[in-house]
């Protein structure tokens, strides 16, 4: 589904704040995989999804997308194929406009084109059936700018504008770490709902180390721009933090008490 080849990133070049973000980074992600994303700050985790979207063109390396090459096409036409939750629950939704407009438009993107997101009966049923598996009450807030919802909500809303219309590709960065714990682990049980419900391929950056061992079906670790960790099935399965600590430490010929230390 996804294939990354080779990739190569290199910031402010030939300058003294040049940073090399990725590193001849190669992944191979298959359909239907949910692949949790771990990393020290500054590893290349969100620059890798960034080249994924088109944010910017990498220096070398091919990003192939369900058997397209995907590598130097702009940002907008992208979007119509990948979804992405971003770890501010500002982003991702415009906040002066109402649940149902912004869930017209992202709608309208995938069937009737940027000019022609009319909210009709039938759509603000189809938007009530999906909110309301939820539990949160949006089905009955349609009317409510989005920018008056809490952070959770903003983010499921953002969640639904992503997957209304099926992605081939979903990429999460980071999309609970702004919110209470609470509300994170309802943001995350709906998220597993809606990838396992649709089959959605996934990746998704976290720095919580027992949530990505345990969500999904395959974990990576980044680093310096590399991965220098890949594991899932019974590996994965039998995988503590302690083990993932020393996996690094090992990498890094370096020693670190906790994940606390390694991943901020």
């Amino acid at each position: 589904m996804l294939k990354v080849e080779n990739l190569k990133k290199t910031f402010a070049k030939n300058t003294p704040n040049e940073h090399l973000a990725l590193d001849n980074l190669s992944l191979d992600v298959k359909a239907g995989e949910f692949i949790t994303v771990l990393g020290s700050n500054g590893a290349g985790k969100s620059t890798l999804f960034n080249a994924v979207c088109g944010t910017f063109l990498p220096d070398g390396g091919k990003i192939i997308l369900d058997g397209k090459d995907i590598t130097f096409e702009c940002e907008h036409k992208r979007a119509k194929s990948i979804g992405r939750v971003f770890q501010d629950p500002m982003r991702g939704t415009a906040p002066n406009m109402t649940i149902e407009e912004n869930l017209a438009l992202a709608y309208s993107r995938k069937y009737k084109g940027p000019l022609s997101w009319a909210i009709k009966n039938k759509d603000r049923d189809f938007f009530r059936s999906i909110l309301s598996e939820f539990g949160m009450g949006l089905e009955d807030r349609l009317k409510t700018k989005v920018g008056l919802l809490s952070g959770g909500q903003r983010q499921v809303v953002t969640l639904t504008m992503c997957t209304m219309v099926t992605p081939k590709l979903l990429l999460l960065d980071e999309h609970t770490a702004a919110l209470d714990p609470a509300t994170a682990d309802k943001v995350m049980e709906i998220t597993n709902d809606i990838v396992k419900r649709n089959n959605l391929t996934t990746l998704m950056i976290t720095h919580n180390m027992a949530q990505a061992l345990t969500t999904g079906t395959r974990t990576i670790m980044l680093d310096s721009g590399q991965i220098i960790m890949d594991v899932a099935g019974a590996e994965r399965d039998k995988m503590t933090i302690d083990d993932v600590l020393e996996m690094y430490s090992q990498k890094k010929k370096q020693s670190f008490a906790n994940d606390r230390m390694l991943l901020n």
